[in-house]
């Protein structure tokens, strides 16, 4: 079974944070979050600098006894270090865990990246904006048809990224779940233009049967017949990089094993950009939501400025 690493950190400090020790009575918040404070050596290499957000994406490896190997982004409370940081640099830093979080401080670099050295294997440093173009990608359905994201325009189109090998009930099992009760919902309400696309990242071993298949095995939630408004399909090879860099999508291939982020984007009819989610803290009303209010604003654009009858003079 494959052991991918995984990028989010909410999910990670749900575990971590169920070994904090409890505060004794009468001590103050932050007293109480100092007492609680664990830090943890990490060793890993940059994956990519959020500046913006003061964030730090780290392919970690494992620190034994707190968690796995994995690719996950660290608040870095110390923003000004990140200026000397690049890409592909390897690093140290404190994991600073408390009752609120975590973040890193401390950051060493012990070996420099190569001048000129390009970005570690499928990372991403583009962000999908609101309003910005989609590609016409194409990918392979659960049918093994060949489909183009232009066949889905005039619907709000809900797209995520799995691979149906994934062994962490709380990443891509959990998205895909998600997805199965936006579909349950959707099924129940007047039809609207709202379309699914579940895309695999793993081409050598998601084919259309085994997407199919993966597929069913969220009948009890869809009710046996999803494909009239979800598709599961797997981005070629040769597809890959491009769709990756433009969803925001990073991922790293390692024998059986698959590092990746997770990515959800809500494309609008017209094949632009609506929103854009990073991890899995999403949920399945905050999509639907969005798209609602994308078709909203689609419809009232398409109608125009409303414009009273003309009476002529009698």
């Amino acid at each position: 079974m494959s052991n991918p690493r995984r990028s989010n950190p909410r999910a990670a400090l749900a575990i971590v944070l169920v070994a904090l020790t409890a505060a004794s009575a009468g001590c103050s918040k932050s007293a109480v979050r100092e007492t609680q404070a664990k830090r943890y050596h990490l060793v890993g290499k940059v994956v990519s600098i959020d500046a913006a957000h003061g964030t730090l994406n780290v392919d970690g490896q494992e620190i034994p006894g707190f968690m796995a190997a994995m690719t996950m982004p660290y608040p870095v409370r110390d923003t000004k270090s990140l200026a000397s940081l690049n890409p592909g640099d390897e690093i140290t830093a404190d994991v600073v865990v408390t009752s609120d979080g975590a973040y890193l401080e401390n950051i060493v670099v012990t070996k420099k990246a190569a001048p000129g050295a390009a970005s570690p294997p499928g990372a991403s440093s583009h962000e999908p904006k609101p309003g910005e173009n989609v590609p016409d990608f194409y990918v392979i359905d659960q049918d093994g048809q060949q489909v183009h994201l232009h066949t889905f325009r005039g619907n709000v189109v809900l797209v995520t990224f799995i691979y149906t090998r994934c062994p962490f009930p709380d990443f891509c099992p959990l998205v895909s779940r998600n997805f199965a009760r936006i579909y349950a919902q959707l099924r129940e309400r007047t039809p609207r233009r709202i379309r699914l696309l579940t895309l695999s990242f793993d081409s050598q071993n998601d084919t259309p049967a085994v997407l199919k298949k993966y597929a069913h095995t969220f009948d009890p939630i869809t009710g046996g017949h999803p494909f009239d408004r979800w598709n599961f399909a797997t981005v070629p090879a040769s597809e890959l990089p491009a769709v990756a860099n433009f969803f925001g999508l990073y991922y790293s291939f390692s024998g059986d094993q698959i590092t990746h982020s997770l990515s959800t984007t809500v494309i609008n009819p017209d094949g632009t950009v609506y929103k854009w989610y990073e991890g899995n803290d999403w949920k399945p009303a905050d999509l639907i939501t969005d798209a609602e209010q994308s078709l909203e604003r689609t419809d009232q654009r398409n109608a125009g400025p409303h414009r009273p009858e003309h009476t002529p003079n009698a």
